[in-house]
């Protein structure tokens, strides 16, 4: 996995860094994906957690806020990781941070949950999804849980269009298939526009690349929105964003 599309994410979040920061301004991205995120982590007192795919930071540092006795997060980017850094240095709350390739990542140790938004959405092929499963499988204690985020796989093209008014659409070919390209744009509050590619592989196949790894008892968890997303919005405001969602939840065990 140390070939080009390594190094074409690497470069590509290197350059959107800024802007993936600046996107979390979205009001669903706080209101409905963290806020689902966290419902699914529940309690994380005392806990080890492995934050893929971390970013800027944002969540490993909610994770330390909220009781984890330990965070290491670690991203393909060396730009978001300077990010997290000088988050970490401005307040101290002894999150760790790594660059690193999640397919072949080995950190020598293990944790109580793994965490991973929007890490297995950028697997092109089942070999490289099977790399990534197995990188989490193998970060998790006997016992430990993995929780994440991904594009809802299950979801019909004709459907990528559905969630322009939350500043959020996917593209892809008509005739999509396993591996194929979905580039999922987001439309920042200023107007400005960000792209992220990712790429569709079936439910079925993420299904059973978890178990191969040796992760069990896999199972995808609808999202919802959080009371301060329905007291600042008219009601029905979300029907559309949950009607046809683009974003789905998931968890297995080791």
């Amino acid at each position: 996995m140390s070939g080009s599309g390594y190094e074409d994410t690497e470069h590509r979040y290197d350059e959107i860094a800024q802007q993936w920061v600046d996107a979390k301004t979205i009001p669903y991205i706080e209101l409905i994906l963290t806020h689902s995120l966290f419902e699914m982590i529940g309690d994380v007192q005392g806990k080890s957690v492995l934050d893929l795919a971390c970013g800027e930071g944002a969540d490993s540092r909610l994770l330390k806020q909220r009781g984890a006795a330990d965070v290491l997060g670690v991203d393909i980017s060396h730009e978001m990781i300077r990010l997290a850094e000088q988050a970490e240095q401005r307040e101290p709350l002894g999150c760790r941070y790594l660059v690193g390739n999640v397919a072949e990542l080995d950190v020598g140790e293990t944790f109580d949950l793994v965490v991973g938004a929007f890490l297995l959405n950028h697997a092109s092929d089942r070999q490289h999804l099977l790399a990534l499963f197995s990188a989490i499988a193998r970060s998790l204690r006997p016992g430990g849980r993995f929780v994440g985020l991904n594009l809802n796989m299950a979801i019909e093209t004709d459907h990528y269009d559905d969630l322009r008014k939350y500043g959020r659409w996917q593209v892809t070919t008509p005739d999509r298939k396993e591996g194929d390209k979905i580039s999922v744009y987001h439309r920042n509050p200023d107007g400005t526009q960000m792209l992220i590619e990712n790429y569709f592989l079936s439910p079925a196949t993420y299904e059973a690349a978890a178990a191969e790894a040796g992760l069990r008892d896999f199972q995808w968890r609808s999202l919802t929105v959080s009371q301060k997303g329905l007291d600042a919005y008219p009601a029905g405001y979300w029907d559309d964003f949950f009607r046809t969602p683009q974003v789905i939840g998931m968890e297995a065990q080791k």
